[in-house]
C-alpha cells in the first residue's frame, strides 16, 4: 500500500441507471464496495464524496479509519465540483482520481500508473478513450481545479502539465451507466464464477 490519496465520486443520482447504482449488487457487496475494495488494496487514503443520499453512504463507510467521508452540497452541478470538494481532504503528494462505478480497476492498474507518475497529471485512455484512474500530483491538481480553463477535471488537467497513457486494460472505461451496462457486469461475474467453477 502507498502513500497517495485516491478520490471516489459517488456524489450523483444515477439518472441514466433510472435507479440509484452505487449499491447495485456486484460479487459480495456493492458495485461501490468494489470500486473502492480496488483502491484500497493499493491506496492508503480514500476520499469518498457524497451528495445524493449522503447520509446512507456516511453510515456505511464512516467506521472505517482509511476512508474520509465528505458531502458536496453542489453535486448537482457535476464531477468537477465533487473533485473539487474531494481535493480538500487530501494528504499526500499524489492523487488518484476515479468514480464510484468503476468496480474492475485491479490493483496493477493502480500500481502500473504508479510507476509511471509524472510531475503533472497521466491521463490514461484505453483506445483513444479516456479512462481512469486518473493519477495526478496534489500541487497540479489544486492549481488545475482553482485556476484551470474547462468545465470539467479532465479539460482543466489537460491545459496543465500532463502526459496521456495508453493501457491495453478495458476496465478503464468500464463504467456501470445504464441497465445495460450492469447487464453487461452481471454476464462478467457471472462468466467468472463459471470459469472459477470449473477451474476447480
Amino acid at each position: 500500500m502507498k502513500q497517495v490519496d485516491c478520490i471516489i465520486t459517488a456524489a450523483g443520482l444515477s439518472t441514466r441507471m433510472g435507479q440509484w447504482k452505487m449499491m447495485l449488487p456486484c460479487e459480495s457487496g456493492t458495485i461501490l464496495d468494489a470500486s473502492i475494495k480496488n483502491a484500497r488494496s493499493f491506496c492508503s487514503h480514500i476520499i469518498l464524496v457524497t451528495g445524493f443520499r449522503h447520509q446512507e453512504l456516511a453510515e456505511r463507510y464512516s467506521d472505517q479509519s482509511e476512508i474520509t467521508v465528505v458531502y458536496n452540497p453542489d453535486y448537482e452541478r457535476g464531477l468537477l465540483s465533487s473533485v473539487q470538494t474531494g481535493a480538500q481532504a487530501l494528504l499526500h503528494d499524489y492523487c488518484f482520481i476515479t468514480h464510484g462505478d468503476l468496480p474492475f480497476l485491479a490493483t496493477q492498474i493502480f500500481h502500473f500508473l504508479w510507476l509511471q507518475r509524472v510531475n503533472g497529471a497521466l491521463l490514461p485512455e484505453y483506445q483513444g478513450i479516456p479512462g481512469h484512474p486518473i493519477l495526478v500530483e496534489c500541487q497540479t491538481l489544486r492549481r488545475s481545479l482553482q485556476q484551470g480553463l474547462g468545465n470539467t477535471v479532465r479539460q482543466r488537467l489537460l491545459a496543465d502539465q500532463h502526459r496521456r497513457i495508453s493501457l491495453n486494460h478495458p476496465e478503464i472505461i468500464f463504467d456501470i451507466d445504464t441497465p445495460a451496462d450492469f447487464k453487461r457486469l452481471q454476464d462478467r461475474l457471472n462468466n467468472r464464477a463459471t470459469a472459477m467453477k470449473f477451474s476447480n
